[in-house]
C-alpha cells in the first residue's frame, strides 16, 4: 500500500514538472511577447507571429537534436524566447521595427 502511494505521488510530481516545463517554452514566451508589445503600443499581431515562429523553431531544433545528441536537446529551447528577447531590445519609440498598434488592437 505504501509503495502504491509513493508511486502515485512520484508520477504526479513528474507530470506536474513536465507540464510546467512545456508551458515555460510554449505558452509563456507568447504571453510575455504579447504583454510587452501591448505595453509598448506595438503591433500585437506582428509580435504574436514572431513569438509563435520562435517557439516552433526552438521546439523543432530541440526535437532534431534530441534524435542525435540527447544532452544538447535543451540548448535550442532558448530560441523559444526569441520573440520576447527581441522586444526587450526595442524601445517604445522604435515603431518602425515594432509596428504600430491599430485602433482595432
Amino acid at each position: 500500500m505504501l509503495g502504491m502511494l509513493v508511486a502515485t505521488l512520484t508520477v504526479t510530481v513528474l507530470v506536474a514538472v513536465a507540464v510546467a516545463a512545456l508551458s515555460a517554452v510554449t505558452v509563456l514566451p507568447v504571453f510575455v511577447a504579447l504583454q510587452m508589445a501591448d505595453a509598448r503600443r506595438f503591433s500585437t499581431a506582428r509580435w504574436l507571429s514572431a513569438a509563435v515562429v520562435g517557439v516552433l523553431l526552438g521546439l523543432d531544433a530541440a526535437w532534431s537534436l534530441h534524435r542525435h545528441h540527447h544532452l544538447l536537446a535543451a540548448v535550442p529551447l532558448i530560441l523559444t524566447w526569441a520573440g520576447p528577447g527581441l522586444l526587450w531590445l526595442l524601445e517604445p519609440t522604435q515603431v518602425r521595427l515594432g509596428g504600430r498598434a491599430g485602433r482595432h488592437e
